[in-house]
């Protein structure tokens, strides 16, 4: 994980932490303003309650801001409703219920249209990039911020100056990392502007990291102008400055805590080794912030840093300490911190490499494998629910364009109706004018064929208008059809996504492969010297090590080969035995298939004859066999 923990800001403000004495305050002002603050204002504040109390109780959060919600709705203020629907998602995205969180931003930016209140309505856009920020959409997040930044222009006041320092830094963050540097400094510089006119602690600690990132961006992208580095640690140590003066009145403590793991790191990656003490002291502050914060991300990459400085100073087992410290941080934490957890394996691989413990190193890569695989799963997931997304809101466009053709058509439906019902009840009128005007038959004759003939063209215009309905019920069905298409490639979507999993596994399986190669040669030359060794009792046991380790390099050959040549053996046998066979278990079973009796399997595992007659009798209970059953011949069947 070697210079991989540069922190990244718009992350760390989508999870607000607090300690104690802060929360207190934020939340006894926000509780003063409730009762005297008038009826159209009191959503706003009760949903600003719920935000500043997410991290005490977010269930209850997620209640004050629905009882918020129900208020603003009786209101029937559009903007205070524009402004709860967007609270609420945003904390339904700290429990991680994305889909939920997009419904309610969505809601949020629709009833926003309705209102007057700018400020609000910008908030609701601002909620808006926000999300599509953390989806990793970059131009839907410029799209939706600068919408914001635009109804809030002009609006004065330290609530519309706080939202302006929002939506300037996460536009900054979307020029982060050499995208655009220039305009990433444009707007950190007007993010500090609208923070030190909004006067909020939480604001002006944002608006110098942010400033200081830009200045750090810009280094990163060209190193040789040093004087880049000194501006962003100049504005990172203001920051930090403005958090030690305020710290009892911000909210958002882990800004303070990724500010000063940024200068650890800054220290790490461009100073010489002399300013080893000011990196170790930045990195103790940033540990004490973020374990009164629950910052778990930040004390990981911590220990990154000190484990880098422990291996440049010649100490792999003070290393090692260090980055197993830093995952038993992570023991309880949520399965989003898969890939730092996986990083933090990988570097402990390293480490041991580099020491020369190539047993250890193994093993911590394998457990690397495991962690990566998870991320990799709900990478794989997280695209296919985008795309179950995206498919269901084309479902939803296509029915809603079918239901409007369908009104519009009973639309001029109902007039031809009304056209004919006219023309029947002026032929009615027409006929009795006949009979009282006798005199007139042959002109009321000729009118009466006139009409008639209206008639059969208004009949002709009917049959038009059936002939119309039927062409419209055609391209229904052609419609159905196309959406069956859809579906089709949907599915044929996620059979892609399984082929990729296979691929990459059967990468993985090769990478093991060649791992346990390059081991067993090493054993098998250790073997070799041991046979020179002086002592005859030391070579013994030397020898006993390898061929068991050779024995049982030879059992997982023999298992992936039976994997390979009969891939349904292991799930046939797992799903007779209900999914409760062990991975000893199933090496049993492979034995057995590969035709080896009692006592040969016994020589393989090193075990004693007895042990695997039991085993063979657990095995028949697990695999639901009679007493007379034959569990060899059962196994053949399967294989």
């Amino acid at each position: 994980m070697k210079n991989k923990v540069a922190a990244i800001t718009s992350f760390f403000l989508v999870s607000y932490t607090t300690i104690a004495q802060a929360q207190s305050l934020v939340t006894d002002s926000l509780q003063q303003v409730l009762k005297t603050a008038g009826n159209h204002e009191k959503p706003v504040v009760m949903a600003e309650l719920a935000r500043a109390t997410v991290e005490k109780n977010i269930d209850a959060s997620i209640a004050n801001a629905g009882k918020a919600l129900i208020m603003a709705k009786e209101n029937a203020d559009a903007g205070a409703t524009a402004f709860c629907y967007a609270t609420m998602g945003y904390l339904l995205m700290q429990k991680n219920q994305q889909h939920r969180a997009s419904l309610f931003i969505d809601s949020a930016v629709q009833i926003a249209a309705k209102s007057k209140n700018n400020v609000l309505v910008s908030f609701a856009w601002l909620r808006k990039g926000w999300l599509e920020l953390v989806k990793g959409n970059n131009e839907k997040a410029m799209s939706g911020l600068l919408k914001a930044e635009q109804l809030i222009q002009y609006a004065d006041g330290r609530r519309a100056f706080s939202y302006k320092t929002l939506i300037n830094h996460y536009i900054a963050s979307i020029y982060a990392y050499g995208s655009d540097t220039l305009k990433q400094r444009k707007y950190a510089y007007d993010c500090l502007s609208a923070a030190k006119q909004s006067l909020y602690p939480d604001d002006l600690l944002l608006g110098y990291m942010t400033l200081g990132h830009s200045f750090f961006s810009a280094f990163e992208k060209n190193r040789s102008r040093r004087v880049l580095l000194d501006s962003s640690m100049v504005y990172y140590r203001i920051a930090l400055a403005t958090y030690r003066h305020n710290a009892e009145k911000i909210l958002l403590q882990s800004n303070a805590s990724a500010t000063a793991l940024n200068i650890a790191n800054s220290y790490f990656k461009y100073y010489p080794p002399a300013y080893k003490d000011s990196a170790n002291n930045y990195v103790n502050m940033a540990l004490d912030i973020a374990r009164r914060t629950n910052g778990k991300e930040i004390i990981a990459n911590c220990y990154g840093i000190l484990s880098e400085y422990a291996l440049r100073d010649g100490s792999p087992k003070k290393a090692e300490q260090y980055l197993l410290t830093g995952i038993s941080e992570l023991k309880d934490s949520a399965p989003g911190v898969a890939i730092t957890r996986s990083r933090l394996m990988l570097g402990l691989a390293n480490v041991a490499e580099k020491s020369g413990d190539k047993a250890k190193a193994l093993d911590y890569y394998k457990k690397y494998i495991d962690y990566y695989s998870k991320v990799f799963d709900s990478q794989k997931l997280a695209t296919v629910q985008q795309l179950e997304e995206e498919y269901q809101s084309v479902l939803k466009e296509n029915e809603i364009a079918r239901l409007r053709e369908r009104a519009d058509f009973n639309k001029q439906l109902n007039w031809l109706y009304v056209a004919i019902g006219s023309a029947s009840i002026i032929l009615l009128g027409l006929l009795l004018s006949s009979y009282h005007y006798k005199l007139k038959a042959s002109q009321q004759q000729k009118q009466l064929t006139e009409q008639e003939k209206e008639e059969i063209k208004l009949l002709a215009q009917l049959q038009q208008a059936e002939a119309q309905r039927l062409m419209l019920e055609k391209q229904e069905a052609e419609l159905q059809v196309s959406l069956r298409e859809k579906e089709h490639a949907h599915a044929k979507a996620q059979q892609e996504l399984l082929q990729d999993r296979t691929e990459w596994l059967e990468k993985e399986l090769l990478a093991g492969s060649l791992k346990i190669e390059e081991k067993n040669a090493i054993l098998e030359l250790l073997k070799e010297k041991s046979r020179k060794a002086d002592s005859p009792a030391v070579a013994r046991q030397m020898g006993r090590i390898i061929n068991q380790n050779l024995r049982m390099d030879k059992s997982i050959d023999e298992q992936q080969v039976i994997s390979q040549s009969h891939p349904g053996f292991f799930n046939a046998l797992q799903q007779q035995a209900e999914n409760s066979l062990t991975r000893l278990d199933l090496k049993y079973c492979s034995y057995i298939l590969m035709g080896l009796d009692t006592k040969e399997i016994a020589n393989r595992l090193g075990v004693e004859p007895k042990s695997i007659r039991m085993a063979r009798y657990r095995l028949k209970q697990k695999l639901k066999l009679a007493k007379d059953d034959d569990l060899d011949q059962f196994i053949g069947r399967v294989g």
